[in-house]
């Protein structure tokens, strides 16, 4: 198989565990990753060391997607290591990244925790977040990990090894469909191109008179609107990725193209034929994955997370995966492949560096189960070949896999072109109204003529890369890659050329 760059220890009894949904973030990190959590936000505080010599992990994380199976692994752990008691808290995305910002600054950080989203590994290391792991785990551990596992900046920083990654990476954003709800609307043939797509949906709304729609999502993310939006236009032929957002074609920021206003005007369309599930715009990814599996819309734009959460909420739910549609006439075009993401590294003030290592060596070791309960449930492709090759038994992943390695290829990335680019992605600011805000207008119907605000959208943002470069000290043509071919990946050699 291919693979592309590719408690629980209860807390305290007030401290109640809140969920979070792999989706929008990641890849998650993509992990790319929903949120479809309570509001809790608080963090148990670590207990007083026991004087018998047991001690306390303080685990903080976010996503759902592998909820029972974290908490089946804490179990064995506790098990087969009596001196060592699991606290561990799940939160969201936002509540993650606010909620460790405080901590560390206190000076309390949790022995384990990952990067939140939108802080790259270079800056956590210069402001303290983590140590390195290399002199506490053992020799051979890094060798049961795919190579691609690794990446300078992501997981490493020169010799120094500091964060592991989840999963592999993979594409977030194919397209599920209901094959109960296209059959009774007579849809026979699953649709390739715009037209087939939104003819499917309007078929769909017609039957379901009010009770099931063509399309549904979470229209409430602004990430999960970005990220469908920009598959859609990579899938078109567009010159963007699906998940960085600092690329230029032709030297601007690439969101008034041909392609993106397609993929918009594709939205726009299914909108004016009342195609889209009304609560679209009101509900997260988990609250819309939900309503998919319940029959309320035949199709949904996610990743592979839900087919976890599907199969084992709705074991009846017959469903398939396709690639986004493309224009009609349009062929061999692809979308960004998964970028590889950090994820769990040790405090670097942790008073028990050894004990978090062997946690994480765990997470990786057979005997505990927890990266092949994750790939035999369809949660994600594990980044150790051996167990893909052992586990990976779940149809509905492998149907989401191999359209994934046959729909998506590698994009060029800046870290990997300029020294200067995490100083850049410091300095860079978001504009707004985001290109998800603008999805959100769309669905909402608050906003008609998205042509204008995607002109608008990248000339603003051309402006702040431009602003954000000087700042640096970086030359903004490294935002451009001349030699990009969509329809292939970009590889070292493609690099080593622009030189």
């Amino acid at each position: 198989m291919r693979l592309k760059k590719m408690t629980v220890s209860l807390l305290a009894a007030a401290m109640a565990v809140t969920t979070l949904a792999g989706c929008g973030a990641m890849p998650s990190t993509g992990n790319a990753n929903g949120n479809g959590a309570s509001e809790n936000t608080g963090v148990a505080s670590k207990e007083e060391e026991k004087t018998d010599g047991q001690i306390t992990l303080q685990v903080v994380d976010w996503s759902d997607g592998s909820a029972a199976q974290r908490e089946e692994f804490h179990k064995k752990f506790e098990e087969t290591h009596p001196n060592i008691k699991i606290e561990y808290t799940m939160l969201t995305v936002d509540q993650f990244k606010n909620t460790i910002v405080t901590m560390i600054k206190s000076g309390e950080g949790p022995d384990l925790f990952p990067i939140p989203v939108g802080l790259t590994l270079d800056t956590a290391v210069e402001e303290g977040w983590f140590q390195p792991i290399n002199d506490y785990v053992t020799d051979d551990f890094r060798e049961k990990f795919d190579p691609a596992a690794f990446a300078e900046g992501v997981t490493d920083i020169g010799d120094e090894w500091y964060t592991v990654t989840e999963q592999m990476p993979i594409i977030q954003c194919l397209f599920f469909y209901n094959k109960s709800i296209l059959e009774q609307a007579g849809v026979n043939e699953i649709p390739k191109t715009y037209s087939e797509f939104r003819e499917a949906c309007k078929k769909v709304t017609e039957m379901g008179n009010g009770n099931i729609y063509g399309l549904i999502d979470g229209g409430k993310q602004m990430n999960r609107m970005d990220v469908m939006a920009r598959s859609l236009a990579a899938a078109a032929g567009g010159k963007v990725a699906a998940t960085q957002k600092v690329l230029t074609d032709n030297g601007v920021a690439p969101y008034d193209s041909k392609e993106m206003n397609e993929a918009l005007g594709l939205i726009k369309g299914l909108v004016d034929d009342g195609s889209i599930h009304p609560d679209t715009i009101n509900v997260s990814a988990p609250e819309a994955r939900e309503l998919f599996a319940q029959g309320q819309a035949a199709f949904l734009c996610q990743g592979m997370w839900c087919v976890s959460q599907w199969d084992a909420n709705y074991p009846d739910l017959k469903y398939g995966v396709m690639a986004g549609p493309v224009p009609d006439g349009v062929t061999n075009t692809y979308v960004q492949a998964g970028e590889l993401s950090p994820w769990m590294g040790i405090y670097k003030q942790s008073k028990h560096p050894k004990e978090a290592a062997e946690y994480l060596m765990a997470l990786y070791d057979e005997q505990y189960g927890y990266q092949q309960s994750n790939v035999e449930s369809g949660s994600f492709v594990s980044c150790i070949p051996e167990i893909n090759e052992k586990y990976m038994t779940n149809e509905h992943m492998k149907e989401y896999y191999t359209i994934a390695e046959e729909t998506s290829r590698v994009v060029p990335t800046l870290v990997k072109r300029d020294e200067k680019a995490n100083d850049f992605y410091a300095e860079v600011k978001d504009v707004q109204p985001s290109l998800g805000a603008i999805v959100q207008g769309i669905i909402s119907q608050s906003l008609t003529d998205y042509s204008s605000a995607l002109k608008i959208l990248a000339d603003d943002t051309t402006t702040e890369w431009k602003r954000a470069s000087e700042a640096v000290g970086m030359d903004y043509s490294s935002l451009e890659f001349p030699n990009w071919d969509v329809t292939k990946d970009y590889t070292d050699a493609d690099y080593a050329a622009l030189k």
